[in-house]
């Protein structure tokens, strides 16, 4: 079967180029830039060795353009697990860690006793790491050195 060329309207055209040079997203890009080629008058199997695509990919960009347009270049919201801990528990969280050093293990007891909210121990690591806490453990202190160098000093 062969396809009919895919002749692309000139505004059509500059903006799947805007989209390929200045677009945030690589997948639109790599998909404008098929559209691209196809305007330019090149065979599905030109793309696959451009744009090293399996020949499916290159025939589903070229359908999907013509049934969706502009729509179909940037990919749509997934769905999956709804957050565990909402706006306000990583709030509550931040608080709890202002007013003291507490391991992703206590988090876990004071969301369950106070919020309500069971979680695990990486859940509430990884709300840490979104509010940006480090932690740091201390190897030697000062304190401990200076023991140490007075024993030293009366032997």
């Amino acid at each position: 079967m062969k396809l009919s060329d895919l002749e692309l309207s000139a505004s059509d055209r500059a903006k799947l180029q805007e989209v390929v040079a200045k677009g945030s997203d690589w997948r639109a890009r790599h998909r404008a830039q098929t559209l691209l080629h196809f305007d330019a008058g090149l065979k599905a199997k030109a793309i696959v060795a451009l744009q090293g695509l399996n020949i499916d990919t290159v025939y589903d960009r070229r359908k999907n353009w013509l049934s969706k347009g502009f729509v179909f270049l940037f990919d749509v919201h997934r769905s999956g697990a709804p957050p565990k801990l909402n706006a306000i528990h990583r709030e509550q969280i931040n608080i709890w860690v202002e007013e003291e050093a507490l391991t992703a293990p206590a988090i876990v007891a004071r969301l369950k006793e106070q919020c309500d909210v069971e979680v695990s121990v990486g859940t509430a690591r990884n709300a840490l790491k979104a509010l940006g806490v480090v932690w740091k453990r201390t190897r030697l202190s000062l304190k401990k050195n200076e023991m140490k160098s007075s024993f030293d000093k009366h032997s």
